[in-house]
């Protein structure tokens, strides 16, 4: 037990450290709103979709990713049960209109890409990079699809159409284009010139750092002592900490997948809040403060939690 602690310390070290300084960093003044937006569009845009296209194509075979497919089943319904879950809890806590609809959200969708993938990454390796991406997808079409049918149904009492061409075109993001194309480069048994390897490996080691920056620059910019506990803060904070990735573990015998799968799942399941939530809930007219200041907790509590989930997983997968 104490072995794994340990190492779960150890893996979280580097990320709690650069989360740290991006942290001291942004309160310094070194990064600004724009510093902070041209990360982000760096990392999402450019060295994120690096990363996964390298990381497919370096590490798996056709072979290895038509034995994953089957663990699909998992994420789903595990989403799906948290889903069902946080809408009960939105009903019995009586959360009020305008914060329930992301609140219910909140406890099935997580930040597994800019957050996700960098610490998957820092615990597992390269070899996480297909149960990062599977969990993903279904995170992502879930989010474009139930997820904003659940906020919009929440504030304007009906619902969004369930799929449209402006939700394709949010799903299809540069990291899941750069997915699909290295499925397709794998499947088809390409290989890259040297060249062009190393120039995508840089490229894309710099996710990572850049993303655990941000995350700092965004808690450093957030006030304390403005920071309220409410009702609904506490109980979102046991939807996305509890819930999630409990249900991912409750139904692990039910839907059988690899040690890996099972490891990156739970640890996908218990990334912190995912910052389109925000958005959403900015142009659709919910309550984008309280989902600020959920995402903002959910970053800090995450520092203490992923290292216990990292050690639960590692115990018993």
């Amino acid at each position: 037990m104490l072995e794994f602690v340990l190492q779960a310390a150890e893996a979280m070290f580097p990320i709690i450290a650069l989360v740290a300084l991006g942290s001291f960093l942004s309160r310094a003044g070194w990064f600004d709103a724009v510093s902070g937006a041209l990360i982000a569009r760096l990392v999402t845009v450019i060295s994120l979709p690096c990363s996964i296209f390298i990381g497919l194509t370096q590490n798996f075979t056709a072979e290895k990713l038509a034995a994953l497919l089957p663990d699909t089943v998992l994420p789903v319904a595990s989403m799906l049960l948290a889903m069902v879950v946080g809408g009960a809890a939105a009903r019995f806590l009586d959360i009020r209109p305008g914060r329930r609809g992301a609140f219910q959200v909140n406890y099935f969708i997580s930040n597994t890409m800019f957050i996700g993938l960098p610490v998957n990454l820092a615990l597992f390796g390269d070899e996480s990079v297909p149960a990062v991406m599977l969990y993903y997808v279904v995170n992502t079409l879930l989010f474009w699809t139930l997820g904003v049918n659940i906020i919009v149904g929440d504030v304007a009492r009906k619902r969004e159409r369930f799929f449209s061409m402006d939700t394709l075109r949010k799903i299809l993001s540069p990291s899941l284009l750069a997915f699909i194309g290295a499925i397709l480069f794998v499947l088809a048994g390409f290989s890259l010139p040297d060249c062009l390897r190393a120039t995508l490996r840089y490229t894309g080691n710099m996710t990572t750092p850049l993303s655990l920056l941000f995350i700092g620059m965004e808690v450093g910019r957030i006030s304390l002592r403005e920071f309220r506990f409410e009702k609904d803060i506490v109980w979102g904070l046991v939807g996305r900490y509890l819930v999630c990735p409990l249900a991912v573990l409750a139904l692990t015998p039910v839907f059988p997948a690899s040690s890996l799968s099972v490891k990156v799942f739970t640890m996908q399941a218990a990334m912190p809040a995912m910052t389109m939530l925000t958005i959403v809930a900015k142009q659709y007219k919910a309550d984008s403060q309280y989902t600020a200041a959920l995402s903002f907790i959910t970053i800090l509590f995450g520092l203490v939690v992923i290292p216990f989930y990292m050690t639960i997983v590692n115990l018993y997968f």
